[in-house]
């Protein structure tokens, strides 16, 4: 045996070289191509005179050249090299081959020798010979689908997994591209895909795409791309993928979730804050805008205060139900928090006068709970969003709008009772209504000189089936708070026509009535109509009314008039109905008031009067105000009166009607009928 690195004969060794059945070539120490025998040509398709003194290092793989440059260089210090496995280029082809080198000294040339046996065939035999049937129920059984296509996508094999999952079989899978299979969204993205892992530089891609299915959706699948074209045994893409629709679900609620309120399913500030400034970009330079509009619930607290945190979630989520079916599917509807939402409106094809009218009246009906009806009102801040505009700037100026509505027409009459007993309460008040619990009581305003009845104070009384008779301090802010505060007064309005009609009857006597109207009734639109009906109803003189507002229902919180009381004041007046100031003093009303609106009469609070006789400073109070209203020419009533002692000051102080305990109390009607026949012996003289 020649040693390592022995002279060999060239001549002597081409002859030998041809009778080998494995092909053989002779390089240098760089790789070029010195000899090679008639397998090798056959093998590979390429003759020995077309690669001679070109590098065999070229017919190497990409992916295999580094491993075969680091062998080479361990083939010259040994006997014999160690073989290894290439990819070799053929005219057909890639052909795995296992080589072998050894060094060898020809005409005093380094040279090596090196022997190639391919294993192409044999390895495909080692992978699906002997081991077919168990490599069958492998792929078969195999949860994760699996598709074998050429360079372009078109599909060569298909494993029974996706016939599982889509429904396709082979027929109608083998020859079609991979491409058609999928959602018609995904098709552009999957074959750029498919066309990237085929060049070399992008071995295996993966992507989320959706297969279409038979008689099912598509099915949302993780599909891995590999290239496997260089691969003798595969020569292909492999694509392998699973089912991901759980995953895709649970992304679509976590995503669900970080853009929407988990109460109300409504869009939340995030997605709010995302469509509103999308709007803002689209609109155009004089065109119509966008239109904010800022919602709060201004009876949600007392609600969720009466009945729970339970009713006021039922009642946020009727709420938001409300409002989207009150506005186009092109708008949006979101909670910002609490109880306040906001509506943002495309502004071609609707004013915004129009989109607040209408969702006040979506609100306004009845809110059926599972603990009852309640009704709840809305103040809404409005205002136009253009080209150019900032969404937190818009948003802000939309908060702003609302807080003016709603200092027009808020106000909260405070409460000593305990949660649990306003709640009995409030469950009880619409059944309450329906049974006629509500009635109205009488007291007299009488002349202080002489003591004659000059005329009727209404108040309302809750006759409860358990509790007795409550006053107004007991229910009242709680019919209100439930928006039934309308409810009660077209109830006491309908009750004084119906008392005075039958005094007119029983005894003849027609007295003037003076009736209490809410800051809900004194902003109803509607609310002059309603008196207006109730007295042409029961044939009572426009001139024999008087409607009574406390000073603080004039303003609101931010001092600012609700725009609906001067113009509701102007139309009773109008029609003939006198207006008195209650509670004059103790609200937050200018004195401008007294001559901006029609008043006939002010009614000094009884804080004023009680302690009247040993107090200077009120007396001093009492006079001014008592001299500021003859000068603007209205009468003024003292209230609270319990005491002589306090008929007798009043008197010096130029007071000429009062009213209280000292005279009469409150009473129902039966009682007044039967005052009114006899003398009143509340009072030194009878009434009139």
């Amino acid at each position: 045996m020649r040693g390592v690195g022995e002279r060999v004969n060239l001549d002597e060794f081409g002859e030998r070289f041809d009778q080998l059945p494995d092909a053989v070539v002779l390089i240098d120490g760089v790789g070029t191509l010195r000899a090679a025998n008639v397998t090798t040509e056959q093998r590979y398709g390429w003759t020995r005179d077309e690669w001679m003194g070109r590098s065999l290092l070229d017919l190497v793989h990409p992916d295999d050249l580094e491993w075969a440059v680091s062998s080479l260089g361990t083939v010259t210090d040994r006997n014999v090299g160690t073989p290894i496995e290439l990819r070799i280029q053929s005219t057909e082809g890639w052909r795995l081959v296992e080589v072998v080198g050894r060094s060898i000294d020809i005409e005093g040339d380094s040279c090596i020798l090196i022997a190639a046996r391919d294993l192409t065939e044999r390895r495909r035999w080692e992978v699906a010979g002997d081991d077919t049937e168990l490599l069958r129920t492998v792929l078969q059984n195999a949860a994760s689908l699996t598709l074998l296509t050429d360079r372009g996508g078109v599909i060569q094999a298909v494993s029974a997994a996706l016939i599982r999952l889509t429904g396709f079989g082979p027929d109608a899978t083998i020859g079609r591209n991979l491409t058609e299979l999928v959602a018609e969204n995904d098709r552009t993205r999957l074959e750029r895909s498919i066309a990237a892992t085929a060049q070399r530089e992008h071995g295996n891609t993966t992507l989320e795409a959706s297969l279409l299915a038979v008689g099912r959706p598509a099915v949302p699948c993780q599909l891995t791309i590999v290239n496997l074209l260089d691969d003798p045994t595969v020569e292909g893409l492999v694509v392998s993928g699973h089912d991901i629709s759980e995953l895709w679900q649970t992304r679509k609620e976590l995503e669900h979730m970080a853009r929407h309120d988990p109460l109300t399913g409504l869009p939340n500030r995030t997605q709010l804050s995302r469509f509103l400034g999308r709007s803002i970009e689209e609109t155009v330079a004089g065109g119509p805008g966008v239109i904010v509009a800022f919602i709060d619930l201004d009876r949600f607290k007392p609600v969720n205060d009466l009945y729970g945190h339970e009713s006021g979630d039922d009642l946020l989520v009727t709420v938001a139900a409300r409002l989207r079916d009150a506005v186009r599917d092109e708008d949006l509807v979101a909670r910002f928090g609490g109880d306040e939402f906001v509506v943002v409106a495309n502004g071609r094809g609707i004013e915004a006068a129009d989109l607040v009218g209408r969702l006040n009246d979506t609100l306004s009906g009845p809110f059926h709970l599972s603990v009852g009806v309640v009704h709840i009102s809305a103040s809404i801040g409005v205002v136009r969003a253009g080209a150019g505009d900032d969404v937190d700037t818009v948003l802000a100026e939309a908060d702003n709008a609302m807080y003016a509505v709603k200092n027009d027409l808020k106000h909260t009459v405070a409460s000593t009772r305990t949660v649990a007993a306003r709640r009995q309460l409030a469950d009880r008040i619409t059944q309450a209504f329906e049974m006629n619990e509500f009635e109205v009581h009488y007291q007299p305003i009488v002349e202080l000189e002489t003591g004659e009845w000059t005329s009727l104070e209404a108040v309302a009384r809750w006759r409860h089936h358990e509790q007795g008779l409550l006053l107004p301090s007991d229910f009242l802010d709680i019919v209100e708070d439930i928006g039934l505060g309308i409810v009660l007064g077209e109830t006491v309005v309908d009750a004084v026509g119906s008392d005075l009609e039958r005094l007119r009857l029983a005894t003849g006597a027609t007295p003037s009535v003076a009736v209490n109207a809410s800051a809900d009734e004194m902003t109803s639109p509607e609310y002059p109509a309603m008196i207006s009906s109730a007295l042409e109803r029961w044939q009572v003189g426009s001139e024999r009314l008087t409607i009574e507002i406390s000073e603080r229902s004039i303003l609101g919180r931010g001092g600012r008039t609700s725009r609906a009381i001067p113009a509701n004041l102007a139309s009773l007046a109008e029609a003939g109905v006198s207006i008195a100031v209650d509670d004059f003093g103790t609200g937050y009303s200018s004195l401008t008031h007294l001559v901006t609106f029609p008043i006939d009469r002010i009614k000094i609070d009884r804080s004023f009067v009680t302690g009247l006789v040993a107090d200077s400073q009120r007396r001093s109070v009492i006079a001014a105000l008592i001299g500021l209203a003859e000068s603007t020419n209205m009468s003024v009533v003292a209230e609270g009166i319990d005491h002589a002692d306090q008929v007798a000051v009043l008197r010096t102080l130029g007071c000429r009607l009062g009213q209280g305990f000292h005279y009469a109390a409150p009473m129902p009607y039966d009682d007044l009928e039967a005052a009114l026949r006899t003398a009143d012996p509340a009072a030194e003289d009878p009434p009139s």
